[in-house]
C-alpha cells in the first residue's frame, strides 16, 4: 500500500521552457516534488540474514539449456553453448525435461511485447527456470506472475551485437578505483538468480564482463540503466540531431538535472535508491565507442519513458504533484512537436 503524503519541502522553480516554449538551459534549483510513505522492503534484511546463516544461493553452472527465440541475443547465447541447447521458436512448445534433465535454464530471447505469450506457455513446473535477458522496464509483467525476485533469473545487458552471429561488443568503462582501491566500471552486464552462474559462464567464453548481484542490487542497477535510455534520447531528441555522445558533452545540465529529478522520485515510487556515483557512470556509458554514436531517439517507450509517465499521471490523477515534472515536460513537447508519433 502507498500512501501520498504532501512534502514541506515543496519549492516552486521555474519551468525548463520560456513563454515561446524555446529550450533554455534548466537550472539547478530545486524543482516541485512529492513524498510518499512506504512499507520499506524486507528483502535487505532477508539477505543479510541468509549472508550470516550461510544460506546463500549455490551457484549454479551451464548445462544443456533450451533457447526461446532465434534472433541475435538467442544465436549468442546459442554460440556459447556447448552445442547441445535446444531453440524453441515463438509460438514453440518449451519441455519440460532436456538431454535427460529435470532442471535447466531457459533462455527467453524474444521481444519485451512478446514476453507475456511466452510466461502463459511455460509448463508451470519450468517457470523459475526462465532466465529473461530483455532490456527494459520487464518488472510489471513478471510481477503479474510472480517471477522477479531472488531466485528468478535476470540478465541487464550491457553489450551490443551489431547483427545475429556476430560477434557481440562489450559497453564496459573502466572509471579507476574507488577511495578503497576497488575496481569501478560503468556499463557493467549484471545477472541475478537461480542460474546466474550459468549465464555468467557463457558470457565468459564470449569475453563479456559480467557480474552476479543479489536481486535488490540487481534492480538498482536496471533502474540505472532504464534512466539512461530515457534520459538521454529524450534530450537529444528536444536539439534534432544529436548523437547520445553529443548530448553528454554539449547538454550536461539538462542530463544531470532530468536525472536527479527521476532518481529523487524512487524513494517515493518504488522504495528503492539507485547507487552512488550513478551521474559518473551515466556519463561515462555515454562516451563509449559502442554508444557514443548512436543518434538520439525514444525507443521501447512503454518500457522506459512510459514507465515515469504512468507514475507522473497517477499523481496528478489524485492532485499530488507530479514526481517528474521535466521528464513530463519535455515528453509532452515531444508529442506536441511530432518528434514521436505514439500516444503517450
Amino acid at each position: 500500500a502507498i500512501l501520498f503524503l504532501p512534502s514541506e519541502s515543496f519549492r516552486t522553480s521555474p519551468s525548463c521552457w520560456t513563454p515561446s516554449r524555446r529550450l533554455r538551459s534548466c537550472s539547478s534549483r530545486p524543482r516541485p516534488g512529492w513524498r510518499m510513505q512506504v512499507w520499506s522492503n524486507p528483502q535487505a534484511l532477508e539477505e543479510y540474514q541468509d549472508l550470516l546463516s550461510g544460506k546463500q544461493q549455490v551457484a549454479s553452472v551451464d548445462v544443456p539449456s533450451v533457447i526461446v527465440g532465434g534472433g541475435r541475443v538467442g544465436e549468442m547465447l546459442r554460440g556459447a553453448g556447448g552445442g547441445d541447447d535446444v531453440v524453441v521458436g515463438r509460438g514453440g512448445k518449451i519441455p519440460e525435461t532436456h538431454e535427460g534433465l529435470d532442471s535447466f535454464p531457459i533462455y527467453v530471447c524474444v521481444p519485451n511485447s512478446e514476453l507475456e505469450g511466452v510466461i502463459r506457455s511455460c509448463p508451470s513446473s519450468k517457470l523459475d527456470d526462465l532466465v529473461f535477458v530483455q532490456d527494459g522496464m520487464i518488472e510489471p509483467i513478471l510481477k503479474k506472475y510472480a517471477l522477479c525476485g531472488n531466485e528468478n533469473t535476470q540478465m541487464l545487458p550491457y553489450f551490443t551485437l551489431f547483427s545475429k552471429g556476430g560477434r557481440p561488443q562489450d559497453s564496459l568503462v573502466d572509471l579507476g578505483t574507488d577511495a578503497f582501491g576497488e575496481a569501478k566500471y560503468a556499463g557493467e552486464t549484471s545477472i541475478c538468480g537461480k542460474w546466474a552462474g550459468a549465464l555468467k559462464q557463457r558470457l565468459d567464453r564470449l569475453n563479456l564482463h559480467s557480474r552476479i548481484l543479489f536481486y535488490r542490487d540487481w534492480r538498482r542497477a536496471m533502474l540505472e540503466k532504464i534512466l539512461f535510455d530515457s534520459v538521454f534520447p529524450l534530450v537529444g531528441s528536444m536539439h534534432k540531431g544529436l548523437s547520445i555522445g553529443e548530448v553528454g558533452q554539449r547538454h550536461t545540465e539538462e542530463c544531470q538535472e532530468m536525472i536527479t529529478e527521476i532518481a529523487k522520485s524512487l524513494p517515493g515510487t518504488l522504495a528503492v535508491t539507485l547507487m552512488y556515483g550513478v551521474e559518473e557512470r551515466l556519463f561515462a556509458y555515454s562516451q563509449h565507442d559502442n554508444v557514443e554514436y548512436r543518434p538520439c531517439k525514444i525507443e521501447q517507450y512503454p518500457f522506459r519513458n512510459g514507465f515515469w509517465y504512468t507514475f507522473s499521471q497517477q499523481a496528478k490523477q489524485i492532485g499530488f504533484p507530479d514526481p517528474t515534472p521535466m521528464h513530463t515536460e519535455y515528453l509532452e513537447l515531444a508529442k506536441e512537436k511530432g518528434i514521436i508519433d505514439f500516444n503517450l
